[in-house]
C-alpha cells in the first residue's frame, strides 16, 4: 500500500500551491484524524488565493477529531477569521479560549473585534482578567482605558493610568493618554500638567504635540499653537490631526488660502467625509469665493437632502452674493428638518448656537433684503426673539438682527432699543478681542433708526479669483 504522504509540521513548510494542497487531501483521504492536515488545507484555501466557504467548510471537519486541546483551541482561533459575520466570529474566539483560557492571540482578537463593534463593557471584562494574570500586559491596559473612556468612566480609567504612571514614570504616553482624558473630563489644568510632562519625556510625541497644540488654539493661543502643530508635523507630516489643527489655525489667522489648500488634501484622502468637506466649503465662504462653496455643498446635499447644516451653509453663502429667494428656501428647510426631524427639545435648542445663528439668518433676511416681496417683517421678528432667546441675549449680532426686525415692522423705538444694546455689547466685545465684532456697522444701524428708517442689505461677493496656494503632497490617511 502507498504510503500516505508526510504532513509539514507547520504552514511555513507548505507552499501556497495546488500541488501542496493536493497533497494534503491525499493525506486525508488515507487518515481521516489527521486533524494537521485539516488545518493546513483550510488555511490554503483562504483568499485571495482560494475560496473562504471552502476553508470554513475545511476547518470545521476534524473538530469533533482532534486529539489535543492545542489543535482544537488552534482551530477555532483560525475559523474566526474566516467568519463574516462579527457576532460569529466572537463566537469561535470565546470557544477557542474555553479550550484554553491562556490564549493570549485569542483573547486580543476578541478584545480588539468588542472594541471595534462599540462592546466596551465586555471589553473592561476580558482586559481586567488578561491583567489578574499579566498585570504588565500592556494591549489589556490600552484597551482598557480606552473602553473606560468610551464609557465615560473617566475617574476609572485615570486610575488605571495614575497607578501604572507610579509604576514608571518615565514613559511619556501613559501621561498623554491620561491628559487625553481629563481633557474629556474638561480638567484643562491637569491636561496641560500632562501634556507637558509627556513632551518632556519625549519631545517627538507628536499625537501629544497636536493636542497641546489644540488647547492652546482654543485659548486663542494662536501662536503657541501654531509653534506646536509645527513641530508635531516635522516630526509626523502625515499626521491627519496635525494637518487638520493646522487648517484652523491658518484660518483663525485669515490665512485663507494656507487652510485651504490643507483642507483640500484632507478631503482628497477621505472624499466621503462630509465634516472635511463642509469644513472646506466654509474656508471658501470666507475666501470670498462663494461659487466654489456652493458647488461643494450641492453635492453634498444632493447626497443627503436631510443635511440641514449643509443647507444653512449653502444659504449663507447664496446670501453673500444676493441669491435672497433660494437663501431664503435653504434656510426655512433647514429650520423645519432641525425642527422636525431631530425632534429637538427646548433645552437643547436653547444651548445650540448652530440653532439660533439659523434663526438669525433667516430673520435678518427677511427684515433686510431689498426685495420688497421677499421681506416678511412679521416672520423675521418671530425668528428674531426666537434666536434672541436661543442665545440669551448675548450675542450683539443677534440682537441687531432683532432691532432690524422691529424696524421692518415699524417699530422704531424698540429698533433703538435693541440696536442700542447690539452696539453696548459690541464696544464690550471690542474691548477684550480687537476687531472681533462689526462695530461700525452697528452704529450705522442704529443711526439708520434713529431716523425712523429700516435698513437694508444686499451683500454682493465679488468671486476672489487668486490661484491657491500650491497643494502639499497626498497624505496617507
Amino acid at each position: 500500500m502507498q504510503k500516505p504522504p508526510r504532513v509539514a509540521n507547520n504552514l511555513q513548510a507548505v507552499k501556497n500551491s495546488p500541488r501542496d494542497l493536493k497533497d494534503l487531501e491525499k493525506a486525508v483521504l488515507h487518515n481521516p484524524e489527521l486533524a494537521e492536515a485539516f488545518i493546513l488545507m483550510a488555511k490554503l484555501e483562504t483568499p485571495p488565493g482560494g475560496s473562504r466557504e471552502k476553508a470554513r467548510r475545511i476547518s470545521i471537519k476534524p473538530l469533533k477529531c482532534l486529539p489535543t486541546n492545542r489543535l482544537i483551541n488552534q482551530m477555532h482561533t483560525f475559523s474566526a477569521g474566516l467568519q463574516e459575520n462579527n457576532d460569529d466570529k466572537l463566537i469561535d474566539l470565546q470557544k477557542a479560549i474555553e479550550v484554553n483560557p491562556t490564549n493570549t492571540e485569542a483573547l486580543q482578537a476578541k478584545i480588539a473585534m468588542q472594541l471595534a463593534l462599540g462592546k466596551l463593557q465586555e471589553v473592561v471584562d476580558d482586559a481586567e482578567r488578561m491583567m489578574a494574570e499579566d498585570e504588565d500586559n500592556l494591549f489589556a491596559f490600552e484597551a482598557a482605558v480606552q473602553a473606560l473612556a468610551g464609557l465615560e468612566k473617566y475617574d476609572e480609567a485615570i486610575e488605571l493610568l495614575t497607578k501604572r504612571i507610579a509604576k514608571d514614570d518615565s514613559n511619556g504616553n501613559f501621561y498623554r493618554i491620561r491628559g487625553q482624558i481629563y481633557l474629556a473630563k474638561k480638567e484643562d489644568d491637569k491636561a496641560m500638567e500632562d501634556l507637558n510632562k509627556a513632551i518632556e519625556l519625549n519631545n517627538r510625541d507628536a499625537a501629544a504635540l497636536i493636542m497641546r497644540g489644540r488647547m492652546h488654539y482654543l485659548a486663542g493661543e494662536v501662536e503657541k499653537a501654531n509653534r506646536d502643530i509645527s513641530d508635531a508635523l516635522l516630526i509626523a507630516p502625515d499626521s491627519v490631526d496635525g494637518v487638520l489643527m493646522r487648517s484652523l489655525v491658518a484660518a483663525q489667522e485669515g490665512r485663507y488660502g494656507d487652510a485651504i489648500a490643507d483642507m483640500e488634501l484632507l478631503v482628497r484622502a477621505a472624499p466621503n467625509n462630509v465634516d472635511w468637506i463642509m469644513q472646506l466649503a466654509s474656508y471658501y465662504q470666507m475666501d470670498k469665493r462663494p461659487r466654489l462653496a456652493i458647488r461643494l455643498l450641492d453635492e453634498v446635499i444632493q447626497n443627503d437632502d436631510k443635511d440641514w447644516r449643509a443647507l444653512r451653509l449653502r444659504g449663507d453663502a447664496k446670501l453673500s452674493i444676493a441669491m435672497h429667494d433660494e437663501a431664503v428656501a435653504d434656510y426655512d428647510e433647514a429650520i423645519s428638518i432641525l425642527e422636525r426631524d431631530r425632534a429637538v427639545p427646548e433645552e437643547q435648542k436653547s444651548s445650540d448656537l448652530d440653532y439660533s445663528g439659523l434663526l438669525n439668518n433667516l430673520s435678518w433676511v427677511l427684515a433686510t433684503s431689498p426685495n420688497e416681496k421677499l421681506r416678511d417683517g412679521k416672520k423675521a421678528l418671530e425668528l428674531g426673539l426666537k434666536a434672541s432667546e436661543a442665545s440669551e441675549y448675548k450675542q450683539a449680532h443677534i440682537l441687531s438682527t432683532l432691532a432690524a426686525a422691529y424696524a421692518e415692522t415699524g417699530d422704531f423705538e424698540k429698533a433703538r432699543e435693541w440696536s442700542a444694546k447690539a452696539v453696548a455689547l459690541a464696544e464690550e466685545e471690542e474691548k477684550q478681542e480687537p476687531g472681533s465684532s462689526q462695530i461700525e456697522q452697528l452704529r450705522e444701524e442704529l443711526e439708520s433708526y434713529k431716523k425712523d428708517k429700516p435698513w437694508r442689505e444686499e451683500q454682493k461677493t465679488e468671486e476672489n479669483e487668486k490661484p491657491f496656494a500650491a497643494a502639499t503632497e497626498s497624505i496617507d490617511t
